[in-house]
């Protein structure tokens, strides 16, 4: 079984993709499509000076079928979630409705023939203070992505526990994916790669593993998969969701669960998950190798899976993004 089973596309190291420009040339901006450096917003909006812009990324994907052209990927689901953004953060969620008709566009425009990824940006454009209402504008933007490299090359990423933290409730919503809740998760990345590791998990206050900057954190057990729960200040995953839905139909017992670090260091299995990731296979916690590696069964059983039905050789599981944890997940752990 591979690590990137099907047509997977050029990866970001390879040179297909030096080759040939990023299909990102146009973007969807406030209405129009025009070229990206032209996409812009005033430097006295609300989303510039307070970080109120909330975002999605969403995955195309080339299908099997050679006639089958690129088709996004849980669609509905991430605009699900952007809705909830917008309303956690106070932005007109109704310009999420004209997005999926935008992306048809985008993907016309920049002829996009392969794997790419879609962002999908809310911001408060308009100028006023800490108090004013925000006026919304809508920017969407398309590009070429293939496989990151620890799934390209199946060689697994160092993971380290980061002395920063995330963020409780009580500080920020969790579900609310706005950019200003990636500035200490991108300091947290920074003091990893300067320790050694390529990544690394933040912790809550209470000293439980919540996720990573930019993904989603499960660990297998005897064949159990265990994420942390989204109390833990975990925001609500679109990939995650599907993990846990597409468990069942593996044949694997799946839970959200409290994770300590110590639980973490002690399991089979770890990767990472989250749409602009997919998967991170993760071959050393703090220095010490997971306790399969190289061998990660289970592991391999999802990519497989995840790809299958990403590129329409298989039926897509089932999906209900939430901002709780899903129902089949608290069933599973019974």
């Amino acid at each position: 079984m591979t690590s990137a089973p099907g047509p997977a596309g050029p990866t970001p190291e390879d040179p297909a993709c030096a080759a040939r420009p990023p299909a990102a040339s146009l973007v969807h901006h406030r209405g129009r499509i025009m070229p990206a450096a032209e996409a812009v917003l005033p430097v006295g909006s609300i989303a510039l000076r307070y970080g109120v812009s909330v975002f999605e990324g969403i995955r195309l994907y080339r299908r099997a079928d050679p006639s089958g052209g690129v088709r996004a990927w849980l669609l509905d689901q991430h605009l699900e979630r952007l809705r909830n953004s917008c309303r956690l953060m106070g932005l007109d969620e109704e310009c999420c409705a004209a997005v999926p008709e935008i992306v048809d566009e985008l993907v016309a425009v920049n002829g996009v023939d392969g794997d790419a990824y879609v962002r999908v940006a809310v911001s408060a454009a308009n100028a006023g203070g800490i108090t004013a209402p925000a006026e919304t504008a809508l920017t969407v933007s398309v590009t070429t992505s293939g496989r990151k490299k620890w799934l390209a090359t199946g060689t697994g990423a160092r993971l380290g526990v980061s002395t920063w933290q995330r963020p409780g409730a009580h500080v920020f919503p969790a579900a609310a994916k706005n950019i200003s809740a990636y500035a200490g998760p991108r300091l947290a990345v920074a003091e990893a790669r300067a320790a050694g590791y390529d990544t690394c998990v933040l912790l809550t206050a209470e000293g439980l593993v919540s996720e990573a900057p930019t993904a989603t954190l499960f660990l297998v057990e005897e064949g159990r998969l265990v994420t942390p729960r989204l109390e833990d200040a975990v925001l609500p995953g679109v990939t995650r969701a599907w993990v846990l839905a597409a468990a069942a139909g593996l044949a694997l017992p799946a839970a959200a669960e409290p994770v300590s670090p110590r639980r973490l260091r002690a399991a089979d299995e770890v990767f990472l998950c989250g749409t602009g990731a997919e998967f991170t296979p993760v071959r050393e916690v703090d220095g010490a190798r997971c306790g399969t590696w190289p061998r990660r069964p289970v592991t391999e059983a999802l990519v497989d899976a995840y790809f299958r039905q990403a590129r329409g050789e298989d039926a897509v599981t089932a999906v209900r993004w939430t901002a709780a944890d899903p129902r089949p997940a608290e069933e599973a752990a019974r």
